[in-house]
């Protein structure tokens, strides 16, 4: 199968859809800050590398679940306007002759409400149990985004792929036969 593959934060989203996702939930639910002391805890233990990124996300979104419904939270999200119009409006004058593939390390379920909203059928990100807030497996970054479009979608080769992080998204870059860069919704082919 040949696909069009697109990062999704800092790409079709400009900005961090989960650090405004998290924003958004504090706002609405001023309870989650009685977690900032474990969240701090547990971000110290990441900037030093004691815990892996997956671990943090991990205790974040473990912390949120005690206190909301990460599902209910993130449809809410997606239908604000002050987060739709962080869309980027150039992703919808891009082909769609392919399959599209939405590959981000933005938690699935925070993502699906932004598929729908896209008209995007295939999103891979980062697994996580919505009613406790754990991740499922590893982050969905770099290397492991290849690995989970193939256990989706079986073998595929990418046309283009789309990316705020050439670096990050280095390993999709290196397999797609055209690469672009975003930034703040400017195309740069590469």
């Amino acid at each position: 199968m040949r696909i069009d593959v697109y990062d999704f934060d800092g790409t079709i989203y400009d900005g961090d859809s989960t650090l405004d996702f998290v924003l958004f939930c504090l706002r609405r639910h001023p309870a989650i800050a009685l977690s900032l002391p474990a969240l701090t805890l547990a971000a110290a233990k990441l900037a030093v590398k004691k815990i892996g990124l997956t671990q943090f996300k991990s205790a974040l979104f473990g912390l949120m679940a005690k206190r909301i419904s990460l599902t209910e939270e993130a449809k809410r999200f997606w239908q604000d306007e002050r987060t739709k119009k962080k869309l980027g409006a150039w992703f919808y004058d891009r082909p769609r002759d392919l399959p599209i593939v939405i590959a981000s390390a933005s938690p699935e379920f925070e993502l699906r409400y932004a598929a729908d909203i896209l008209g995007v059928k295939n999103l891979i990100g980062t697994r996580c149990d919505d009613a406790t807030g754990q991740l499922i497996g590893k982050n969905c970054k770099g290397a492991e985004k290849i690995v989970r479009i193939r256990e989706y979608l079986g073998e595929y080769t990418v046309r283009a792929m789309y990316t705020d992080n050439t670096k990050a998204d280095g390993p999709l870059l290196e397999i797609a036969e055209e690469k672009y860069k975003i930034t703040h919704g400017r195309l740069e082919k590469l």
